[in-house]
């Protein structure tokens, strides 16, 4: 779960801009949403709001940016702009920046901090998070690397640390160097590492789901999920089947692309390999099974008037249907197996009711699993039905450009009221500040 997240001296953020999925000791409603990390608790779910350029979508800019970052565990690998600094103050554009977050993996609650340029890591921390007082478990800044013996699996921690001076170069990520190559050195610090790299998913508007196909047809719960939940939807999908089309042997040799595809699933079977279809203009699944080559498809199957079946592609399904497909997987995710989910813009191409169904849905859930948090637009998800004050976050630019990030329950709120319409009003921020439009001859 994800605790805090802080970014400082990057993109819109210019001073320490902090997230949190904390609790307020003012918001009482849906105590359903809250869940036990260790010595703290969290929230499940959060929406954040904003106009246009607030910044709220440079929040999970910079959550993807850190677990990119610790994926890789190089600055060599990244195109960063031509400066990832806050652009609207000089002084910044010669200072590192800086992200922190606190997130909750077995067992433990952890806090880990880089500072960065395009090319150095100039500080790195990792601390365990107890309930009086934090733990170190490295630092690694201008003096070097310090490691907690007491943490390592090995008692004799000096030459580890020697060669960790040696073989770790400025580009890289201590975090991800234990994580990668010396898992069972320091175990909490491979927790860390894995809760980035398997625990913490960020959607963004461009973000394809690229298994759904091979998900649909190995996983039965999967399989019932769709297709209970997409019928209610209106959308005009009785259900969803995956169409699985051998390739034959003289079909690959004839297709140097298809060659290449086999080549790679034969090294990793059962593992499906996405691909854009040029005759379907859809996401494939090549999967390697039983000895032969797979192609998978997903059709959508709708009854006519006289109850008869038809199959359809999704390229003739709607933008909306296919991105409430692609969520699929993200809601499998959140109701059965946990783990932190992010989505940027969560409503686009959704019908607004549709989106507010699925999240009261997720918010009415007594056995939800994972945490939520998304960017929107939407309105009518300012509904405290759905959610507590606490879960509504918003974006705004101060004077000097830099965005501010604040909760609603910084205000005083009555559990009756309308906050659709006091968003909407200006009374919380968070909203574009229009010009008369008369003064513009609209």
């Amino acid at each position: 779960m994800l605790l805090r997240f802080i970014a400082e001296n990057l993109a819109s953020f210019k001073n320490a801009a902090e997230f949190n999925s904390f609790p307020s000791s003012k918001s009482h409603s849906h105590e359903n949403h809250k869940m036990e990390c260790g010595h703290a608790t969290v929230l499940r779910l959060s929406a954040i709001y904003g106009a246009n350029g607030a910044g709220k979508s440079n929040l999970i800019t910079s959550i993807k940016l850190l677990k990119d970052m610790v994926e890789s565990g190089n600055l060599s690998s990244f195109s960063f702009p031509e400066s990832p600094t806050f652009r609207f103050d000089k002084e910044c554009l010669t200072k590192p920046s800086g992200m922190a977050i606190e997130f909750y993996a077995e067992g433990n609650v952890l806090y880990y901090h880089v500072e960065f340029d395009t090319q150095h890591i100039i500080v790195e921390e990792l601390f365990l998070s107890k309930k009086t007082k934090d733990v170190k478990l490295f630092i690694r800044d201008d003096k070097g690397i310090s490691i907690n013996g007491d943490y390592m699996a090995n008692a004799s921690t000096e030459p580890f640390m020697d060669a960790l001076d040696r073989l770790v170069r400025p580009d890289m990520l201590l975090l991800s160097f234990l994580g990668k190559y010396y898992p069972k050195e320091m175990p909490v610090a491979s927790s860390a590492y894995n809760w980035f790299t398997d625990s913490l998913e960020i959607y963004t508007p461009k973000t394809v789901a690229g298994f759904v196909p091979h998900l649909l047809d190995k996983s039965s719960d999967f399989e019932k999920l769709v297709n209970e939940t997409i019928p209610k939807m209106k959308t005009g999908i009785s259900r969803l089947v995956v169409k699985k089309d051998p390739i034959s042997e003289d079909e690959i040799k004839n297709n140097v692309e298809l060659q290449q595809i086999a080549k790679r699933a034969k090294s990793q079977p059962g593992m499906p390999i996405p691909k854009i279809d040029s005759l379907r203009n859809d996401v494939v699944n090549y999967v390697f099974e039983d000895d032969t080559l797979y192609v998978k498809a997903l059709v959508g199957i709708h009854n006519n008037i006289n109850g008869m079946e038809v199959e359809m592609p999704l390229t003739l399904e709607s933008d909306g249907t296919r991105r409430l497909i692609e969520y699929m997987p993200l809601f499998y995710t959140v109701t059965k197996h946990g783990g932190v989910n992010i989505v940027d813009e969560i409503e686009r191409s959704m019908h607004p009711i549709l989106i507010k169904d699925i999240i009261q849905k997720l918010s009415e859930s007594d056995t939800a699993k994972g945490q939520l948090i998304f960017t929107t637009h939407e309105s009518g998800l300012l509904d405290q039905d759905i959610f507590r004050p606490d879960e509504i976050w918003f974006a705004q630019k101060d004077s000097e450009q830099a965005t501010q990030l604040y909760p609603l329950s910084d205000y005083n709120i009555h559990k009756t009221a309308n906050i659709e319409n006091g968003y909407l009003n200006g009374r919380y921020g968070g909203i574009p500040f229009l010009s008369n439009l008369k003064d513009l001859h609209w």
